[in-house]
């Protein structure tokens, strides 16, 4: 592990329990671990925004497929598993390796998606600034956590948020071509 690395990892990890900010790192890391997915199941049922939801749901599904790869062949341990003074808050510690974080490449690749669909809707740039405002500290906030409940390395979540980010950017280009 770099020293950037270490020390960043130092900064944001205060293995502290209580206050809001852990409690909305907890929030962020379990709704940027899957379930936020079951916001999108309703669009499924609606014929028109159903293209694009697929196009979101593959997208996510790649990244995952692609995180999981990456993970196998790398095999870092997570630092709540070799860092002394850290450990997993709130959550049990994870099993897989840690690079990179499924967490952040998967909420860089929603938001990324999001981000270009709103950018190439003719609706007045106004009316998109607060869904891309929205998307980007979503991404960045469960990319946070990871580091701050101590189940990541932050050059882990910086890796997943790149991988995550330029998937969900070819995804979006994808649907908006079909």
């Amino acid at each position: 592990m770099g020293d950037i690395d270490r020390a960043l990892l130092s900064w944001l990890y205060s293995g502290r329990t209580d206050g809001w900010l852990y409690s909305a790192m907890v929030v962020l890391s379990a709704v940027g671990g899957g379930w936020g997915l079951l916001a999108l199941a309703p669009l499924l049922l609606a014929a028109r925004a159903r293209r694009v939801t697929g196009w979101l749901l593959g997208t996510l599904v790649a990244v995952t497929v692609i995180v999981f790869v990456i993970k196998a062949i790398v095999g870092r341990a997570r630092p709540c598993a070799c860092v002394p003074g850290v450990h997993a808050l709130c959550f049990a510690a994870p099993t897989d390796p840690s690079f990179p974080s499924g967490h952040a490449a998967g909420s860089f690749a929603f938001a990324a998606f999001v981000i270009t669909m709103a950018l190439a809707d003719p609706a007045p740039a106004q009316s998109r600034v607060g869904v891309i405002v929205l998307a980007s500290a979503f991404a960045i906030g469960v990319a946070m956590s990871r580091v701050v409940l101590g189940v990541h390395f932050p050059s882990d979540v910086i890796a997943g948020a790149l991988l995550g980010a330029l998937c969900g950017r070819i995804g979006a280009t994808r649907a908006l071509r079909c």
